[in-house]
């Protein structure tokens, strides 16, 4: 049941259908009324139909134990959504063309308030470039439509700059399918922009056997070169943000998963991770960390950076991914990668589960030194785990009553 409902929003993501809020009878005023309080702030799906669904915010003091039900509590959210956090701002962003974003804070007895929003049309990608600054992007998929638009939004002031386009289609050397951006990162006055290549909504491609990354001024935004590397293959993830991790001195590392099983068509090249190193802007030709290989022909699902060179990673459990499986993300195994020393060490005690969507979703809390990752299997169900990342081991914590987790953050550290 959880791979289908896995798989279904996805392509409900694909082919751009806006999912309606199963519960409309409040007004917008109840609807954004809290009704707990808690430094752990967690988007919780509820269990819906195949159309229909609704999304809560809800507040936590604790991920270690106890049950977070939707009974009577959390803010309501309307459509389809994603979130972001910058600086101790909770943005609720909707995958719709009407896209009106609300910008929670906390106050001083942790409860979430509306402080303001925003409006802007639907983002296909977005990332918090620094506490006070997020990038946007508006990125068609038709195959005909050729300009891509950067937003950039100031979350203090809720303002929305110019838009910015680039056009997808030369960023190919129009060789018949277009770019389609995976996340943005942004290092010193240069925006990295990885994309994969697709020929329309279907996301087939046929040209699969390279890694990509765009690269503009910033804040301008002026596009600048593609760089390119056929060590690997596309970085990143549709929706996914998590595409390059940036090293606290800077290096850039890419995260290739080349699986069918998290979107793509079948790929030729290894699943793996390639380097740029701080002040330049072209992949390191001394660098390439073949987790496919490492693992013993396992690919990378996803990635994300945890500090010291380490990052919390989920890599598939199969090696024989077939047609069934695209978009399902299905049987990961959680692991901490080793971006130094090139190594992969699996996490006891967490079972097997179902990546994403789109993120690995977890909160590295620097007061208390726990990480916590949500963890929806479905031998187990929905639950967030707190990982030891040093002895490699998990613990599960508390039960969420709900089909998924979309995004967990901590508002303040």
């Amino acid at each position: 049941m959880e791979k289908s409902s896995i798989k279904l929003s996805l392509w409900m993501m694909i082919t751009a259908v806006t999912i309606a809020s199963v519960s409309c009878k409040k007004s917008d005023e109840e609807a954004t009324t809290p009704s707990d309080s808690g430094k752990f702030v967690l988007a919780v799906r509820a269990a819906g139909s195949a159309s229909e669904t609704t999304d809560y915010i809800v507040q936590q003091d604790t991920l270690s134990t106890g049950t977070i039900s939707l009974n009577g509590r959390g803010i309501e959210q309307r459509g389809f959504r994603f979130y972001s956090k910058a600086g101790n701002k909770l943005m609720s962003i909707t995958y719709t063309d009407d896209n009106k974003v609300p910008v929670y804070t906390q106050d001083e007895n942790l409860r979430l308030k509306v402080a303001g929003q925003f409006s802007i049309p639907r983002l296909h990608m977005y990332s918090t470039i620094d506490d006070n600054t997020m990038l946007g992007m508006n990125i068609p998929r038709n195959g005909t439509a050729e300009l891509a638009t950067f937003y950039k939004i100031n979350v203090n002031t809720m303002s929305v700059a110019a838009p910015v386009t680039t056009n997808v289609f030369d960023l190919t050397n129009r060789n018949g399918e277009q770019a389609y951006f995976s996340s943005l990162v942004v290092r010193g006055d240069k925006l990295f922009a990885p994309f994969f290549q697709i020929k329309n909504s279907s996301f087939a491609s046929t040209h699969e056997d390279s890694a990509y990354i765009a690269i503009y001024s910033y804040p301008g935004l002026v596009f600048e070169k593609v760089i390119r590397d056929n060590r690997t293959g596309p970085i990143g993830v549709y929706a996914g943000d998590n595409g390059i991790l940036k090293t606290e001195n800077g290096d850039l590392y890419t995260i290739s998963t080349t699986a069918i099983s998290s979107g793509y068509s079948i790929g030729t090249e290894s699943s793996g991770i390639l380097k740029i190193k701080d002040g330049e802007t072209e992949f390191d030709n001394s660098y390439f960390f073949n987790v496919q290989s490492v693992t013993g022909g396992y690919k990378l699902a996803h990635a994300a950076y945890l500090g010291n060179g380490k990052a919390l990673a989920q890599i598939y459990s199969f090696t024989d991914h077939v047609a069934g499986d695209k978009w399902s993300e299905r049987s990961v195994k959680l692991a901490v990668i080793d971006l130094y020393n090139e190594t992969v060490d699996y996490i006891s005690g967490v079972p097997l589960h179902t990546g994403g969507p789109s993120k690995l979703h977890h909160i590295k809390d620097e007061e208390t030194g726990k990480l916590y990752v949500k963890i929806n299997s479905p031998d187990e169900g929905l639950y967030i785990y707190e990982v030891d990342i040093v002895n490699k081991t998990g613990t599960r914590g508390t039960k969420i009553e709900g089909a998924n987790v979309m995004g967990m953050f901590k508002m303040k550290n």
